[in-house]
């Protein structure tokens, strides 16, 4: 294969939105503004039509010019462009079939009637032709391109034999029923399998069901993996059975909760013969053995033999969790995982041999193959990481020409994309931890001011990346640092919970032998730094500011909790008091023994401690962490005689995706001011 540089096609959505980037471009590279960081991807979710002729891709800078763009390749056809509007947010545009498009809206409502909203996924099917689209009910689900019937669309609806009614789905597709659905008309359904109760069904490379698994998950539900032989033609195999280990019982608050753990725990899918079933464990491939870390490793399951092959995959940092699949057989053709950087492996060869290729062109960037025709002749590639805000190629294979269709961030030029590092480092009892260090581009990475930016979650992770908060801060002249800090999640279970009932302890204390680490490397200067942080982020802010305060010259404070005791009445009463296990095992009993300790970490009641400037933002619609915790810590900062700022945002909610521009905007120009103003960047006088 030969890779070439001609036929480079133009910015898609700078040329169908006529953005002027030319001047950011320009050689003398101006300092971006934090508009260029509030403009949202030119171009993101590019796919190609089967028949490789057509590519669909969401873009538009604001969420008002947010658009769904169907361009054709050849040129014989001007860009279409489809408001996507803004009542809802576009989240999933691709290809039914060569005719129309799949689309799917996040939205959010009181779905279950239980008083609470929530958010979810809403489905339509739209004809390129003329745009007309139908809406289809919420939860559909997009289960593949039905070559066999072009004028459907293979869907997973919640329909079952057994149990009738709607049933709360438990995991992906179980108790959902395969349908064909008609691409123009909303009742035109057929069915290719109903649903059986409990059961999860996956397609083969026939695009029709071949394996069914369900249960394992208490004592008196064993697991069961069945099969269909002849590609899903024959009858159903019952080939494997196991009832899951229960690893431990936590009670709480007439709630329990039970750690349950199998050597296959759910199988993903089948490779593309239809021969072997690939799934995660955590143990060693035995009912007694256990993988280090209890980190999840790949294994594959012969169909013909019933025995288990491997690990196939494994890694000694991280969980493997992602899988690869090719459209055209629902086949699983490689993983992916992160243990610093992400790691791919295809078990494909020409898969292998394209990624190999694009990759060593790219060394420092995450290369993802996102999408091919039916021929894997043309293949779409991002390129995103490693001194780029991320840009989409075409690859043609039978000529080797790889065609640039444009840059995902037509406003942040490559020059000016911050330099992103993996770190690693010791924190004080000896766990190796690692985080992401992003500095200013063209800046030697010395003597540089901090800011400290803890992920949310807690059982959540950053990754190497182009992130937008991370990149505006060093656009301003600053390292910015996101610690894995024990807790996180994607590292194993055992890392995991090491950070149970570990708030404002040892989790905290990560992030100040990061700072120290930082500094003994002389990067950055540990009289300058500053925290910043959302959600469970915004909570390591205000317990940094309080619970080490010499530590800080500044906190910006987002979506925080600020006292956990007033964040326990809030999770008691919604939806039923479901999520009270999930916080007395992360945070302990609040009730009774760690009544005391959980007090000394909550934020609100240490707020005498603050000795720096503290910023305080929250959205007024957060069904998340609600509104009224930043409310608490500004009546605790307001007790203590202590100066503040509060920055309500009207109507906002709580993840970043559901903000408006003007939510964005409120948030970026007030945490650059503050920052900027309480720890200026550049050389000290």
């Amino acid at each position: 294969m030969r890779f070439g540089l001609g036929c480079v096609v133009a910015g898609l959505a700078s040329a169908v939105f006529a953005f002027e980037s030319e001047a950011i471009l320009a050689q003398d590279n101006p300092a971006l503004e934090v508009e260029d960081f509030l403009a949202l991807p030119d171009m993101s979710g590019v796919r190609l039509s089967p028949n490789g002729e057509k590519l669909v891709f969401i873009s538009g800078q604001s969420w008002e010019e947010r658009a769904i763009v169907v361009y054709t390749l050849d040129g014989s056809e001007p860009p279409l462009v489809i408001d996507a509007g803004d009542d809802q947010a576009i989240s999933v545009a691709r290809f039914a079939s060569d005719t129309h498009l799949w689309l799917e809206y996040t939205d959010r409502g009181n779905w279950w009637g239980m008083g609470d909203d929530f958010y979810v996924s809403r489905p339509y099917i739209m004809r390129i032709e003329d745009q007309n689209s139908i809406e289809l009910e919420v939860y559909t689900f997009f289960a593949g391109i039905n070559e066999e019937n072009p004028e459907t669309v293979l869907t997973w609806v919640r329909a079952q034999r057994a149990g009738g009614g709607m049933m709360t789905r438990v995991r992906g597709g179980v108790g959902y029923g395969l349908f064909e659905q008609d691409l123009d008309r909303r009742t035109g359904r057929s069915r290719v399998e109903i649903g059986v109760r409990d059961f999860d069904m996956s397609l083969g490379p026939n695009d029709r069901p071949v394996i069914r698994q369900r249960g394992g998950r208490d004592a008196s539900d064993p697991y069961e993996f069945w099969a269909r032989s002849d590609g899903g033609t024959g009858s159903w195999e019952r080939l494997y059975t196991e009832r899951h280990q229960m690893m431990r019982e936590f009670s709480f608050a007439a709630r329990t909760w039970h750690d349950w753990l199998g050597v296959i725990e759910w199988v993903q899918g089948v490779d593309p013969t239809g021969r072997y079933a690939y799934f995660f464990s955590e143990t060693n491939g035995t009912p007694t053995g256990r993988m280090p870390g209890r980190r999840s490793a790949l294994f594959r399951f012969d169909l013909q033999t019933s025995q288990i092959e491997g690990p196939v995959v494994q890694s000694d940092v991280a969980s493997i969790t992602g899988t690869l699949r090719d459209w055209r057989t629902n086949g699983i053709i490689g993983v992916s995982w992160d243990d610093g950087r992400r790691q791919v492996e295809y078990f494909e060869p020409e898969f292998a041999e394209v990624y190999n290729q694009v990759a060593g062109f790219y060394p420092d960037s995450n290369v993802r193959l996102t999408s091919w025709d039916r021929a894997f002749d043309k293949v779409v590639i991002h390129i995103e990481a490693g001194g780029t805000a991320g840009a989409y190629y075409l690859l043609t294979r039978s000529t080797g020409d790889v065609a640039m269709l444009g840059n995902s961030r037509s406003r942040i030029p490559d020059a000016l994309v911050g330099d992103v590092s993996v770190v690693r480092y010791q924190a004080a009892d000896g766990l190796d931890l690692f985080g992401y260090l992003t500095t200013p581009a063209q800046t030697e990475a010395r003597d540089l001011p901090l800011i400290m930016m803890p992920h949310g979650g807690p059982e959540s992770r950053d990754s190497y990346r182009f992130d937008e908060w991370a990149q505006l801060l060093a656009s301003r002249g600053y390292a910015v640092f996101q610690p894995q800090f024990r807790g996180s999640g994607g590292f194993g279970v055992e890392f995991a919970e090491r950070g149970y009932e570990n708030w404002g302890q040892s989790m905290q204390t990560d992030l100040n032998d990061g700072i120290d680490h930082l500094a003994a490397e002389g990067i950055i200067d540990p009289d300058r730094v500053c925290i910043f942080g959302w959600s469970y982020g915004g909570y390591a802010t205000l317990a940094g500011m309080t619970l080490t305060p010499d530590r800080y010259r500044c906190g910006v404070a987002g979506a925080g909790v600020s006292d956990i005791l007033g964040m326990m009445d809030y999770a008691q009463d919604r939806m039923g008091g479901g999520s009270q296990l999930y916080w007395a095992r992360n945070i302990g009993d609040w009730r009774g023994d760690n009544r005391d300790h959980i007090i000394s970490v909550s934020p609100a009641r240490q707020a005498a401690s603050v000795q720096a400037p503290l910023m305080i933002i929250h959205g007024t619609d957060d069904i998340v962490v609600p509104f009224s915790q930043a409310e608490l810590m500004v009546e605790a900062m307001e007790e203590a005689g202590k100066p503040y700022e509060f920055i309500p945002i009207e109507g906002g909610r709580h993840y970043s995706a559901q903000m408006t521009d003007e939510h964005r905007r409120l948030l970026y120009e007030n945490l650059v001011r503050f920052v900027e103003e309480h720890n200026p960047p550049g050389p000290l006088d």
